[in-house]
């Protein structure tokens, strides 16, 4: 069983809020049409979808009526254009004071101690990420993963791994429901959506939607994802 003897840094890690994902200049100006306090619980602004240039994502965390996650996603584990480590920090450092929270690759934390330096003077709690489109490492990896991550400084671990069997979600379950660290785990694939209503209510603390198309196979119109956990909580 994994364990960590570090606080909570934020009641936003709770189990089962649901994140919407804003991941383009047309989704972001779809926004203020919404009505988003019923859709989702946090935003996440997937800044490394927007091109070099635009402005207007700073304004829009700062009027987004629900706390901001703010995202750069690492170009090999799912980022859009292609952004250097270089690019990638300049966004995270421009943004970083309009965010409530920060999700930053697990692979990504020894590389940026500055980020990590910024978001521990601001307060914002970090998600440690770790996103596999091949398959799902064995329960020992993850594990071990987790702990290098909280060991860096992260509030929270989140794993999102490619199902290609059954016992594949049965190790995302069974880390989840041993873990004593706060954490998101999720599945990718055909098995994507019914993987994240189970681990939703095992506990995952983030648990991700989209608001106008899909940032990976397997997931769940926000609003409509909100609904099932809900539903199935008996709420």
């Amino acid at each position: 069983m994994l364990s960590h003897t570090s606080p909570d840094k934020s009641s936003l890690l709770l189990p089962a809020q649901v994140v919407g994902s804003v991941i383009s200049p047309e989704a972001l100006r779809s926004l203020d049409s919404l009505n988003i306090n019923i859709l989702c619980d946090v935003v996440e602004f997937r800044a490394d979808g927007f091109p070099a240039g635009f402005d207007g994502l700073p304004e829009a965390m700062d009027r987004c009526p629900l706390p901001a996650l703010l995202t750069v996603r690492r170009p090999d584990e799912g980022g859009l254009n292609a952004l250097s480590p270089a690019d990638r920090q300049a966004r995270i450092e421009a943004l970083l004071p309009h965010a409530r929270l920060l999700d930053l690759e697990i692979a990504s934390l020894p590389d940026f101690p500055a980020v990590l330096s910024q978001a521990q003077a601001l307060g914002i709690p970090v998600i440690a990420s770790l996103h596999d489109f091949t398959g799902t490492p064995d329960k020992d990896a993850l594990e071990a993963a987790a702990e290098r991550a909280m060991g860096m400084g992260a509030a929270a671990v989140k794993f999102a791994t490619t199902l290609r069997r059954t016992a594949d979600l049965a190790t995302l379950m069974a880390l989840q429901e041993e873990s004593a660290v706060p954490m998101a785990t999720m599945g990718m694939g055909p098995m994507g959506r019914v993987s994240r209503l189970l681990l939703a209510n095992l506990g995952s603390v983030l648990n991700y939607g989209y608001l106008d198309r899909p940032t990976v196979p397997g997931q769940w119109p926000a609003g409509r994802l909100r609904e099932l956990i809900r539903e199935l909580k008996g709420e």
